[in-house]
């Protein structure tokens, strides 16, 4: 007679266990040790590491929260809710209770994790994985990464109607500094990309009045415009897809200049890996244009 986990029947369980758990488990929550044997031959289920197992193709970020015993947090969380990022994390950001301790472990020295303690997150030993809520993982955002990453998260969420300023500021943990709420009220739901936002911030750093997805007649939405004069464009990685999108670029280029705007367009990378330039090369075109400019100042 064979045995009860050799009936692919089990393997489907154990597979859909995991599932249920959130892509990744204990063995110990999942069934007994020899289905589960039995299940990772056939290659249902993975083993990333000893004692958790997970359905193939599972993201690092949720076996991270498997082997740490915690939840998908921070940046890691809004990666997997849909939401833009500045830079995919190399390593996963993880949440646990507070009060978790930090006793030794080979287990979880062979997965790396940010680990953030977390009031929110409750006690106990947890079972399966789950993911923080968009509003407290930006909230998470805010404190422990860069500004501008930050931001370019927010905006987004704010974008998309995924969060509001006023429930990621009710996430805040009450020691979060004074600079995450500046940085939070920096936020614009009106940026559509990560370019608009990280230009945007750099030009109002320099002190420039900055509008973000202004609606201007015979030409549509603009990325942005600084001081009323300059219209700022943001050519992303996927730009010039067809010869129909280039020719109507330069239309709206067109009629930008007819209605009295100077324009100026910028690659992805100018953006991203030369926006002193970038400053610059606006700060010329808005005093051609008579544009004067604040106190620069920064996050």
């Amino acid at each position: 007679m064979s045995q009860p986990w050799g009936d692919g029947a089990v393997f489907d369980r154990i597979s859909h266990r995991i599932e249920e758990l959130g892509g990744a488990a204990r063995q110990q929550d999942i069934g007994s040790a020899a289905a589960v044997q039995a299940a990772l031959r056939r290659g249902s289920i993975t083993r990333p590491t000893r004692g958790v197992y997970a359905l193939p193709g599972t993201v690092d970020s949720v076996v991270a929260a498997a082997v740490h015993g915690g939840m998908v947090g921070c940046t890691s969380a809004v990666e997997l809710s849909g939401l833009a990022v500045l830079r995919p994390s190399r390593i996963p950001h993880v949440s646990v209770p507070f009060d978790r301790g930090r006793r030794a472990s080979g287990v979880r020295t062979a997965m790396p994790a940010v680990v953030h303690k977390e009031r929110r997150v409750r006690g106990g030993r947890a079972v399966g994985v789950a993911v923080a809520s968009v509003d407290d993982a930006l909230a998470r955002m805010l404190v422990c990464c860069d500004p501008v990453a930050a931001l370019v998260s927010i905006d987004s969420g704010l974008n998309k109607r995924r969060t509001t300023a006023a429930r990621i500021t009710a996430a805040l943990p009450s020691n979060a500094p004074a600079l995450a709420r500046i940085v939070l009220s920096r936020a614009d739901g009106r940026s559509q990309s990560p370019l608009e936002t990280v230009a945007r911030v750099a030009l109002v750093a320099a002190g420039f009045e900055v509008d973000a997805g202004r609606f201007i007649t015979g030409v549509g939405y603009v990325d942005l415009v600084v001081g009323g004069r300059v219209v700022v464009e943001l050519d992303g990685f996927e730009f010039h897809r067809s010869r129909a999108q280039f020719r109507e670029d330069r239309r709206r280029d067109r009629a930008l200049v007819a209605e009295g705007y100077l324009v100026l367009r910028f690659a992805a990378e100018d953006v991203l890996y030369r926006t002193d330039e970038l400053v610059a090369a606006v700060a010329c075109a808005c005093a051609q244009a008579g544009v004067s400019r604040a106190i620069p100042h920064d996050l």
